[in-house]
């Protein structure tokens, strides 16, 4: 499609998911992805008759939002039974600041819907492999000092080497530096924890220490280590990840010893998109010991579960539920 009927596809009224030449040409190739989003915001600009004011450049960014149905290119590499994978191509929309030049940064948010997990490339090669519920936004290209990206929920990465240039996972109000390595993070918005699980290479932990917005605590993890940070307490807590207990990324299994009832309820609940609902507090305190593939039907998962518990207990589905009873 060459530009200028990129252009008039556009600037028509009709939406984008009604269009299927467009949603095909977008997903035909990553070049093809940021010619869309920098045309569209242009187009959004155009239509504002406004040039991007101080309080958007210090909002973050103004986006253009519009979903687009991931089918494989060279920016999202769909995994083939994890499909349905919805991306949110943000636009372009502010303007950032390097060496006194301004220079406008295109933004790409990911958002992986619960049941489902995929594969970004980043610009420099670096690899993400992001689980349920979990959202990254990282720029059209690395500029700067630094390669920042945003994560809210987990995420496993495989960060490309660059010792000038320093990969940062900002979490809420931490971060993790790296140079080049294989790590984990877990830092869902909506639990007690943040996690950092190292496989390979050297991470280091900041965690932001209250006192003014640029003071941290810095921890070291070693690889085969996981640092995990209590936001309740404050506490870090440090422990050794056993073989095989990373798998989850590559293979799809989750390996657990001796995890409550409750934290693989939470897991459970993302991988399958359900909600779980225990009737009584005792039922949340048991533990089990064992894998858990993303393959598995919920349905002989939960018989497993039942089998395995030394107190018998009753479970029954209604409309997206699981309800977990004595």
């Amino acid at each position: 499609m060459d530009s200028e009927k990129l252009i008039h596809k556009i600037t028509e009224s009709k939406p984008l998911k009604d269009s299927d030449e467009l949603l095909d040409y977008i997903n035909e190739s990553g070049e093809n992805t940021k010619e869309y989003i920098r045309y569209k915001s242009l187009w959004a600009m155009l239509q504002t008759g406004n040039e991007m004011d101080e309080e958007t450049i210090n909002d973050g960014y103004k986006a253009v939002k519009r979903k687009v149905k991931g089918r494989g290119n060279s920016i999202l590499l769909n995994i083939a039974k994890y499909a349905a994978i919805i991306i949110l191509a943000v636009s372009a929309g502010y303007m950032v600041q390097y060496a006194g030049l301004n220079n406008e940064i295109a933004m790409n948010e990911i958002f992986v819907p619960k049941g489902n997990r995929t594969l970004v490339v980043l610009p420099d090669g670096s690899k993400v492999w992001l689980s349920n519920g979990t959202k990254l936004v990282y720029p059209e290209s690395f500029v700067g000092d630094f390669r920042d990206v945003q994560l809210e929920g987990e995420g496993f990465f495989e960060v490309t080497h660059d010792k000038d240039h320093p990969f940062i996972v900002n979490v809420g109000q931490h971060r993790i530096k790296v140079l080049g390595t294989k790590f984990a993070v877990v830092a869902y918005p909506d639990d007690d924890e943040v996690k950092a699980e190292l496989v390979s290479g050297k991470i280091q932990f900041d965690i932001q220490s209250g006192v003014t917005k640029e003071s941290y605590k810095s921890f070291m993890v070693k690889p085969m280590h996981s640092l995990v940070y209590d936001k309740t307490s404050g506490k870090v807590y440090e422990s050794i990840i056993p073989d095989g207990f990373h798998d989850y990324w590559q293979k799809g299994t989750y390996r657990f010893r001796n995890e409550t009832f409750d934290s693989l309820a939470t897991k459970i609940a993302r991988i399958y998109n359900v909600e779980i609902i225990f009737s009584d507090e005792e039922l949340k305190t048991r533990t089990f010991t064992g894998t858990l593939s993303v393959d598995d039907n919920i349905y002989t998962l939960m018989e497993v579960f039942k089998s395995a518990s030394g107190k018998p207990f009753e479970y029954r589905f209604d409309s997206g539920k699981i309800y977990i009873d004595k």
